[in-house]
């Protein structure tokens, strides 16, 4: 799997039934059609951020970009029907697969292309991520800010989850 630079014909990555800034955005279980879809900002702007797409899958947000301690902060986001497959199995893909992969194409993109040693990002439990990719990848758990977010009407707690490179 590979990361390409983003293009204005991508655009239609950039929306989609996700949380804000979370590290692996996939639609939160529970979440109502009617909902308002979340966007993020074309790149355009900022110097301490990286947009790249997986054509016609995802998006891979690198963002609060250190770069002289080779730090950012990283957003993906899985195109909708890719997240459908792996809920209901199915389509016939193999989601689950993919979804690890895009997390390590995410994650070796970061090391070896950006020379980031430290990748770190949101995760909101409510929301039921599947922590066993982002753990696989190599990620960690690393603290916990409560009433972090507001997620179905309430707050919940959001954790921050990284990863250091190891040389």
């Amino acid at each position: 799997m590979r990361l390409v630079a983003y293009r204005s014909s991508d655009v239609s990555l950039l929306t989609g039934y996700r949380l804000p800034g979370e590290l692996l955005g996939v639609r939160p279980a529970g979440w109502p059609d009617a909902a308002e879809p979340h966007r993020i900002a074309d790149p355009w702007a900022r110097r301490d951020e990286r947009l790249y797409v997986v054509t016609d899958l995802a998006y891979v947000r690198y963002t609060d970009i250190d770069w002289a301690s080779g730090r950012a902060r990283l957003e993906i986001g899985p195109r909708e029907r890719a997240q459908h497959t792996a809920r209901d199995g199915a389509g016939g893909e193999h989601t689950e697969d993919l979804l690890a992969e895009l997390v390590e194409a995410a994650v070796t993109h970061g090391r070896r292309v950006l020379n980031l040693r430290r990748l770190h990002g949101w995760v909101t439990p409510a929301a039921g991520p599947p922590l066993a990719l982002l753990r696989a990848a190599g990620f960690a758990w690393e603290a916990v800010v409560p009433r972090g977010c507001r997620y179905a009407g309430d707050e919940v707690e959001r954790e921050m989850w990284g990863l250091v490179a190891d040389g």
